[in-house]
């Protein structure tokens, strides 16, 4: 069972995803202000800003730092054309983050805590959830919120903190590549994977699982750029 923390983001996330669905928050509006929010929707600060990060991730609402978070407008461009018109930074993201996520992922797996691994168990029993209720907001949601808490717990050195700006800029290509045929069964078990080899306390795995799983993606999407029939 999620602990308590996780279960007020989780429905924060899905109480904003309403307002945002029926149009009481329009798009292109400004939510209000977070004092606001926080006493409307009976959360504290923090739940608030956890939900508002996924909801940054999974594109309902943009934070514009100084400015305030506005809600996004929900069009979605067709995949091919999208993954042709941005595969070279598709490409550099996902080598930058095949450079670093790999090592994180093993330093996680010999220095982690009870409460870390208990973050991420829930994380991909609700990622699995949501794959089986065919939804590919919140699935695209836990797959930042894994990469995100495995970032956060694996050390507070320079390379840690590169892997967390690296994965705010994450974004769209986290909503495409999760689109592709066939991609969201494979995210959930290849978390999974990587949850077990932590729990193992296996480095090696641990590395070694994350890197294939980071360069499967990107192969996957280049191939579907590319047109490839066998990615489909």
């Amino acid at each position: 069972m999620a602990h308590e923390s996780e279960q007020v983001w989780s429905a924060t996330v899905d109480r904003l995803r309403a307002m945002i669905d029926s149009g009481e928050l329009p798009p292109g509006s400004r939510l209000p202000a977070e004092r606001a929010l926080c006493e409307q929707l009976g959360i504290s600060r923090g739940s608030l800003r956890q939900a508002l990060r996924v909801l940054d991730s999974i594109g309902y609402v943009q934070i514009r730092a100084g400015s305030g978070t506005y809600v996004r407008e929900q069009t979605e461009a067709p995949l091919s054309s999208w993954f042709s018109e941005h595969e070279q930074l598709v490409e550099k993201l996902f080598d930058l983050r095949a450079t670093v996520e790999p090592t994180l992922a093993e330093r996680l797996a010999t220095s982690h805590s009870p409460r870390t691994l208990q973050k991420l168990e829930d994380n991909v029993a609700e990622m699995e959830a949501a794959a089986a209720e065919g939804d590919m907001l919140r699935v695209i949601a836990t797959d930042a919120e894994f990469h995100r808490v495995m970032a956060g717990n694996a050390g507070n050195d320079d390379v840690a903190d590169l892997l967390r700006s690296v994965l705010a800029l994450v974004g769209e290509e986290r909503r495409a590549a999760l689109r592709l045929p066939g991609q969201i069964r494979k995210a959930v078990d290849e978390h999974r994977a990587i949850l077990s080899a932590l729990k193992a306390s296996d480095g090696p795995a641990a590395r070694e699982i994350t890197l294939r799983h980071l360069l499967d993606a990107k192969s996957y999407a280049h191939d579907y750029a590319a047109g490839n029939d066998s990615a489909m």
